[in-house]
C-alpha cells in the first residue's frame, strides 16, 4: 500500500510539474512571426496567389530544418529552403526537436 501511495504521488508531482504555463496557440504564432521575417520578399515574380506547406523543426541550436516544402511551384520550394535553412530562431520558449506545420500564401504584387 506504501508503493502505491508513493507512485501515486510522484505520478501526480510530475503531471503537475510538467504543465507548459504559455499556451501553444502564442510560441507558434510567435514562431511564424519570425519565420515570416526570415523569409522577407521573393526575390522571384509571383504571377498568382500560391501556397505551400512548410515543415520544419528546430534543432539544437536553435536553427530552423525545413523537411518538407509542400506546393505545386518549384521556385517557391527553392525560395523558402534557401531563406530558412540553418537560420537561427529568437524565441526562447521553442521545443527543440518538435516538428512544426505552418501554411505559406504568397500574393501577387
Amino acid at each position: 500500500m506504501k508503493k502505491l501511495f508513493l507512485l501515486l504521488a510522484i505520478t501526480v508531482s510530475t503531471s503537475i510539474f510538467a504543465n507548459n504555463s504559455r499556451p501553444a496557440e502564442v510560441v507558434k504564432s510567435e514562431i511564424r512571426t519570425e519565420i515570416i521575417k526570415l523569409l522577407g520578399n521573393a526575390n522571384f515574380n509571383v504571377e498568382s496567389n500560391l501556397t505551400a506547406d512548410v515543415e520544419f523543426m528546430i534543432n539544437n541550436k536553435g536553427e530552423v530544418i525545413v523537411l518538407t516544402v509542400d506546393t505545386k511551384n518549384a521556385d517557391v520550394e527553392t525560395y523558402v529552403k534557401n531563406k530558412l535553412n540553418y537560420k537561427l530562431i529568437t524565441n526562447k520558449l521553442i521545443v527543440k526537436g518538435q516538428t512544426y506545420k505552418m501554411p505559406l500564401k504568397l500574393v501577387k504584387a
